[in-house]
């Protein structure tokens, strides 16, 4: 029977998946800069109360400093490497960005047994594996009729985002190791206002571009960034009990939350090629479950 983590990784997977498809739905209405100003909104109040709440307990960290130095890392690293995905994909075709930065658990998975010495079993082991190659699967089957191509920034932009997001999941299992959930999630209250302030100026983004008029699609947006926070906290929640080697590719495994979600309320259509990589992902996510 599967561990309450395990079950917890999948509810984040599930929420993630929930938000990306209502993230899918106002993206045509919505330029990138605003999605982002408007989860910027959203989340910043969430992180500033748990921030308040690092502040007021800071007393026992002042003696070991390294959890908050990692903590701060992992949110760094975790939020550039979601500008950067959304840099590679403004320049490439989301179906080959997206292969290249589905193989992002598997470079987790990597690090948690070589650096943090977690064990898995060798059926875990070959579960990650498929369900790491159907997540590139899933990719590479969507989006093929774009005739984009992918250029060398794009292709660059993609890797750097699987070795951001690889090393990432590296910090956040170091840093819940030693520091409660909320303290962790309050660091990105000192992260976010300075990245946010770099993405803008990246971009050379107005004040029209980064705050959008209230409307029906900016309403779903937030409700989407509403709904992501509270997978960030299942997320983070399954990596602090469990393994980081096998909670994040059961996180990762999401899209095909989307796929279900956006065939059943986007009238989108599910070719062959979708359901064995959807079941391809089903089977590796109940190998690693098997504890």
């Amino acid at each position: 029977m599967a561990s309450e983590w395990i079950l917890i990784a999948l509810v984040a997977a599930v929420l993630y998946g929930v938000s990306q498809v209502a993230g899918k739905y106002v993206i045509d209405k919505l330029s990138a800069p605003m999605m982002v100003s408007i989860n910027f909104v959203v989340t910043m109040p969430i992180y500033i109360v748990f921030l308040i709440a690092f502040i007021i307990g800071l007393g026992p960290w002042l003696t070991s400093i390294e959890p908050v130095i990692y903590g701060l890392m992992a949110a760094l690293l975790g939020r550039a490497g979601y500008y950067l995905y959304l840099e590679a994909v403004e320049r490439g075709p989301v179906m080959i960005v997206g292969s290249i930065t589905a193989a992002y658990p598997a470079i987790i998975t990597v690090l948690a047994i070589t650096l943090l010495h977690e064990d898995i079993t060798m059926l875990q082991g070959f579960g990650i594996a498929v369900i790491t190659c159907g997540m590139i699967g899933i990719s590479l089957s969507h989006d093929s009729s774009s005739g984009r191509t992918l250029s060398r920034t794009s292709l660059i932009l993609s890797f750097l985002t699987l070795a951001v997001w690889g090393v990432w999941g590296v910090f956040v299992k170091l840093a819940l190791d030693s520091l409660p959930i909320i303290y962790y999630l309050g660091l990105y209250a000192l992260v976010l206002p300075p990245l946010y302030f770099v993405y803008a100026r990246q971009k050379k983004a107005s004040g029209v571009q980064m705050i959008p008029k209230w409307s029906r699609p900016v309403m779903i947006a937030a409700v989407a960034a509403g709904i992501g926070q509270v997978g960030l906290l299942a997320d983070t929640t399954a990596v602090s009990w469990g393994e980081a080697a096998i909670a994040f590719p059961l996180i990762a495994s999401y899209p095909i939350i989307m796929i279900l979600l956006a065939y059943a309320f986007l009238k989108e259509r599910l070719s062959r090629r979708d359901l064995l990589m959807v079941a391809t992902v089903v089977a590796g996510i109940l190998m690693v479950s098997t504890l």
